[in-house]
């Protein structure tokens, strides 16, 4: 099997165009601003099912009529009609209601999208200069996750994202309608069991991805620790860079090697979405993975020129892989290791079948102990456990929900198995509880709030007991770090739970604000430290974070769109996933209405 590379003629620009107006069209419609569109106008989860149900059922339909009418004598006009139609279909999305209506838009809007990449892939070589397949796939794709990360784009409503994906698509029609492509007719590279095996592989890539796609984005500490406002440049340079380099690896014949390494990436983002360890620099595996096997996909579909194969790819390893890998994740809220260490045993087989490192991968996950896995990935976080103790941190910290208390679950988090407690060696239930409970602090606080708090308790909380641990972070010590790390542990295995929660609480409308004096006061003692006394952003405490406080007298507001009552209630209250906004959960729901309607008064 060759990955010799291929190409046509053509200018480089108008494919790279091409590519990024196909796949921004959907990672910021239909990934983003149509499910959030169908979201707001249907009344639960089940129905929304439905609608994405007939997206992907529109995305197998498109693919075969693509594949069906594909012909190089037609190849432009279909392809400027294609982009046409995923223009129309997202126009008719804002105005679509109830289930019926956004099943029927759905549906439309996956006839389109699967039509449009069939068509581009059977194409793009004659839209590309010749042995520059890889480099213009690579940049096209690259180009558009790096766009879509775009701040102002990334945090636009899901109107504003829809009528720029409808402008997106028109005017890549317009540069398409200009190409005159030249036609090749190269021998085919891949054989029919190969392209089997190729289709398995990408299959198992795209699987792995939408199951970590889904559970980001309905967790909301993990989807502001990975789509949060302050990490979006960065997700745009790394999806940029790691597509590029594919591009330029792809077009040097490296495309198994690619994928393999990819495969790695992703596996190693999806290990982490249920281990102890913090998300955030887990981000990186997963968004250079993605840019990886995108370009890689692309790559492939388009290398021969045959719709066939085309098909294929975006129909099998792209829509069905797609519902495969969310349907996982909304049934077992969660990526089981051993399907990651099976898909990998299967990618291996698909691309080196005379292999046995497959075998040996597969059987290494079915005989390692799990709790050996565990304690092995993290040792920082044992370490920091050590010092937890050490410190007498349990003398004045639970770790210990009461189960059945209200108060306590909504304060603290979802309360743990009292014999999950006790099989921990040793126990730390805590001795008393002087202040707050720490069974659940990694999903309530950030570690860079936990960093300033440990060396300055008094500067993040006004009257607090608790003695300073600056000496934990002196030069050369590593116990600082460490116990930032075990803390911020505390609570992965309830991070949905408690986010799922988070989503449901509001303040009781019967009890009355406290006065307008006694929450600027609250304000002065809890909330001017970062966000200045006339809410600038200019605390003495802003410039210790990386994400620092929003400016009320000029930013629009970041996470309570139209300065939504409930929704600032609920981060004042519970604080903001991804940055060191903390919760204020000990505060009264008069209090908490209060500070509200402060908050909204010091905002332009």
């Amino acid at each position: 099997m060759s990955d010799e590379p291929a190409g046509g003629r053509g200018p480089l620009w108008r494919g790279v165009v091409a590519v990024a107006a196909t796949y921004g069209y959907f990672l910021l419609f239909a990934e983003f601003a149509f499910l959030a569109l169908a979201r707001a106008g249907l009344p639960g989860e089940p129905a929304v099912r439905v609608v994405m149900g007939a997206l992907g059922a529109g995305g197998v339909a498109g693919s075969a009529l693509a594949l069906w009418r594909f012909g190089p004598e037609h190849f432009r006009r279909r392809l400027v009609g294609s982009y046409l139609a995923c223009a129309v279909a997202a126009a008719f999305a804002p105005f679509a209601t109830g289930q019926a209506g956004l099943a029927l838009v759905a549906a439309g809007i996956g006839l389109a999208l699967g039509w449009n990449t069939v068509t581009l892939a059977s194409g793009l070589r004659a839209l590309l200069p010749a042995g520059r397949l890889g480099l213009g796939a690579g940049l096209g794709t690259g180009l558009a996750y790096a766009a879509c990360n775009v701040p102002v784009l990334f945090l636009a409503s899901a109107q504003v994202q829809t009528w720029a994906v409808v402008v997106l698509a028109v005017l890549a029609a317009l540069v398409v309608a200009g190409v005159r492509p030249v036609w090749t007719a190269p021998a085919p590279a891949v054989g029919r069991w190969p392209v089997a095996r190729w289709v398995g592989a990408f299959l198992a890539l795209v699987w792995l991805d939408s199951a970590a796609f889904y559970i980001i984005q309905q967790t909301p500490g993990l989807r502001g620790a990975t789509w949060g406002e302050g990490h979006l440049w960065a997700n745009a340079l790394m999806h940029l860079g790691a597509a590029v380099a594919a591009g330029a690896l792809l077009d040097r014949g490296a495309l198994r090697g690619l994928v393999g390494v990819a495969w790695l990436a992703l596996a190693v983002a999806c290990l982490a979405l249920g281990s102890a360890t913090p998300w955030s620099p887990a981000r990186f595996f997963y968004t250079g993975g993605v840019s990886l096997y995108s370009a890689a996909l692309v790559y492939f579909a388009a290398r021969d020129g045959r719709p066939a194969i085309a098909a294929a790819v975006f129909a099998i390893a792209g829509w069905v892989g797609s519902a495969l890998g969310i349907g996982m994740a909304q049934d077992l809220h969660g990526i089981p290791w051993p399907f990651v260490l099976a898909s990998g045993a299967g990618l291996l087989l698909c691309l080196w079948p005379r292999r046995r490192a497959a075998v040996a991968l597969l059987a290494l996950g079915v005989f390692l102990p799990k709790p050996l896995r565990a304690e092995a990935s993290d040792p920082l976080v044992a370490q920091g456990r050590e010092v937890y103790i050490a410190e007498g941190c349990i003398h004045c910290h639970s770790q210990y929900i009461r189960p059945g208390v209200a108060a306590d679950v909504e304060r603290w988090g979802p309360a743990r198995p009292l014999a999950a407690l006790l099989a921990e060696a040793p126990p730390l239930p805590g001795n008393r509880r002087q202040g707050p409970d720490l069974a659940n602090v990694g999903n309530r606080r950030y570690p860079e709030w936990n960093r300033v708090h440990l060396q300055k308790p008094r500067a993040l909380s006004p009257g607090s007991r608790m003695p300073a641990y600056a000496h934990l972070f002196a030069d050369g010590d590593g116990r600082g770090e460490a116990l930032v790390a075990y803390l911020a542990s505390l609570g992965a295995d309830t991070l949905t739970e408690r986010w799922e929660m988070i989503a449901r609480w509001q303040p009781d409308p019967t009890v009355p604000a406290i006065s307008a004096r006694a929450a600027a006061r609250l304000f002065e003692r809890h909330c001017v430290a970062c966000h200045g006394s006339d809410g600038q952003g200019q605390g003495p405490l802003a410039g210790k974070f990386t994400l620092p406080p929003p400016n009320w007298l000029r930013d629009e507001w970041r996470r309570a769109p139209g300065g939504d009552e409930t929704l600032l209630a609920r981060l004042i209250k519970f604080g903001a996933p991804g940055t060191a906004m903390a919760g204020h959960e000990t505060l009264s729901d008069a209090e908490i209405a209060g500070l509200v309607r402060h908050v909204k008064s010091l905002h332009r």
